[in-house]
């Protein structure tokens, strides 16, 4: 394992596509990512075992897991929840949540900076014409959330820059940020919001799935007798 000052710790998200990575001392010490929405459950485990590879990171040296929790689609977050939750327990280490979010706030904070944008709103495609939100501000090119996660229409988000796949998706609604407008988040930077967060002993959550509405798989109810209906 190369020389650091803290334990690496394995981050994995998937709250939109897959994506896996391995960070230590707000580096990136190696990241995969899926371009596909519906396989998640097949790829993080042969993902984890590439980053690691790649990272020269046995499991024994691993500080902790750290989990997207969303929001994001129910079965996505599934997966990657119980993914996290089980190498953690299997490698007998801690596991945390973070919002899924905020890894996407972590780049666009140091853009933001830089255009002079003091707030700005963070946008994930929610489908049924929705998206995922969250208000935030910068100081010094970090960021804050000062409100959310939201699942909403387009139209009813904040009228700030908007960074992320839901900006882009809906342009004539949000202020997508250009060179943002596909931006989904990412393990590389959720590692590196979550790395900071431990060290600083505050910001993480739950490994809690933020799902912000009902699933869309619905319990069938009793089936109608024949013969029954009216006439």
């Amino acid at each position: 394992m190369p020389d650091q000052t803290s334990p690496p710790l394995l981050a994995l998200d998937a709250s939109a596509t897959a994506s896996a990575a391995v960070v230590a001392d707000g580096e990136v010490l190696a990241r995969w990512a899926s371009t596909e929405t519906n396989t998640h459950a097949e790829v993080l485990a042969p993902a984890v075992r590439r980053v690691l590879a790649e990272a020269q990171v046995e499991a024994g040296d691993l500080g902790a897991v750290l989990a997207g929790v969303g929001p994001g689609p129910f079965t996505g977050l599934r997966a990657g929840l119980v993914t996290a939750r089980s190498l953690a327990f299997a490698w007998g280490i801690e596991v945390h949540g973070v919002m899924s979010l905020d890894a996407i706030a972590f780049t666009a904070a140091e853009e933001a900076f830089r255009a002079g944008v003091e707030e700005f709103v963070v946008a994930t495609d929610a489908r049924r014409r929705e998206v995922y939100w969250a208000h935030y501000s910068q100081v010094g090119g970090q960021f804050q959330r000062l409100h959310g996660p939201f699942v909403t229409a387009p139209g009813e988000v904040t009228p700030l820059p908007a960074y992320g796949a839901g900006a882009g998706l809906y342009p004539e609604d949000l202020r997508s940020v250009p060179g943002f407008e596909n931006t989904v988040p990412d393990a590389g930077s959720l590692g590196l919001v979550g790395e900071l967060a431990v060290r600083r002993g505050r910001g993480l959550m739950p490994v809690q799935p933020l799902y912000l509405r009902e699933s869309d798989a619905k319990v069938p109810g009793p089936r109608k007798r024949a013969g029954t209906g009216q006439r």
